[in-house]
């Protein structure tokens, strides 16, 4: 009994120590459902919260918004959500954090994030700082190459402590 204790504890401190949280064979989480929340340690001792709320594709701009568009592409408004729910200020650059991916089977498509707004509400600021208990939440637009629907994930990359990847349905 005490050997197998003591090969559990060994196998959850390496398990740990190597940062993995899954079983899926390759070290990496399964994508996650649209709406799920992930809570992340952030270097220099934050904690953030993250939510991707809903995916609009195609998405329209408000009157006024529009840029050149890539010829054939369209635009994909991703609403999202951050918190700081740890006891230091944060700071989130949410329009060079945030990647789209197509969806599966289909092939890679370019994309450019814009601070444009989308008829459905407010664009999310270039730089989000949030002291401690602060929220924001909002849309960032991408411009994707090709009509949509196209967006099959959609992936925030918070630094070090490793990407969020949500399946989109």
């Amino acid at each position: 009994m005490r050997g197998t204790t003591a090969s559990l504890c060994l196998a959850t401190a390496l398990l740990l120590a190597t940062g993995a949280t899954g079983c899926s064979g390759d070290g990496e989480d399964p994508p996650l459902a649209v709406g799920t929340t992930v809570t992340r340690e952030l270097e220099g001792g934050g904690k953030a919260a993250y939510t991707l709320k809903s995916v609009i594709d195609p998405a329209e701009m408000k009157p006024g918004e529009l840029g050149p568009l890539l010829e054939g592409g369209s635009w994909a408004a991703l609403e999202l959500s951050f918190e700081n729910v740890g006891e230091k200020d944060i700071e989130e650059r949410p329009l060079y954090r945030t990647a789209v991916g197509p969806r599966e089977g289909e092939k890679p498509f370019g994309t450019t994030a814009t601070d444009f707004e989308p008829v459905q509400g407010p664009a999310l600021p270039q730089v989000v700082r949030l002291k401690p208990g602060e929220s924001v939440e909002g849309f960032l637009v991408m411009e994707v190459g090709r009509p949509g629907p196209v967006v099959g994930t959609v992936t925030y990359s918070p630094g070090r402590s490793g990407d969020i990847v949500w399946q989109v349905d």
